[in-house]
């Protein structure tokens, strides 16, 4: 049974799932849809090699539980340096790059502020939406790669 949740933030409204229904949604509707994808990796961070680079996919919930964002971008296949470490692929995170895309958001670089709300997996179904716009993975084909 959901938890009700009130939140601060008219926009999301003023209902909500707990965090523990979020995860149970995304892993049963979008993680299926990743894989099949050929994405790997768990929550939060998913990798998959594509071209010449390796795209990202990170999911970062709010504080309050009430929404969170997918964001996508692209680095190298042997990892990146990143504040004098070395990070492999499998331990990146699309927040770790200078460009990355906000998914939901305009099609454009570092742009945007576009969270999902969650309500009774809406948003899970609206993530995998957007993961089907060729659209979305042409540009995000455009980004910078990191590392290499």
């Amino acid at each position: 049974m959901p938890v009700e949740a009130k939140t601060k933030d008219p926009a999301i409204g003023a209902r909500h799932t707990s965090r523990a229904d979020m995860d149970t949604a995304i892993k049963a509707i979008v993680v299926p849809a990743l894989r099949a994808m050929g994405f790997k990796g768990s929550m939060l961070r998913f990798h998959r090699p594509r071209g010449e680079a390796v795209d990202l996919l990170t999911f970062q919930f709010r504080s309050d539980g009430a929404a969170f964002v997918v964001e996508l971008g692209r680095v190298a296949v042997g990892g990146f340096d990143f504040h004098g470490r070395h990070i492999p692929v499998a331990e990146a995170r699309a927040s770790y790059l200078k460009e990355r895309h906000r998914l939901g958001s305009e099609l454009r670089a570092n742009y945007g502020d576009h969270w999902f709300a969650f309500a009774d997996g809406e948003a899970a179904r609206e993530v995998c939406a957007e993961l089907e716009r060729v659209e979305v993975w042409a540009f995000v084909d455009g980004m910078a790669v990191l590392g290499g």
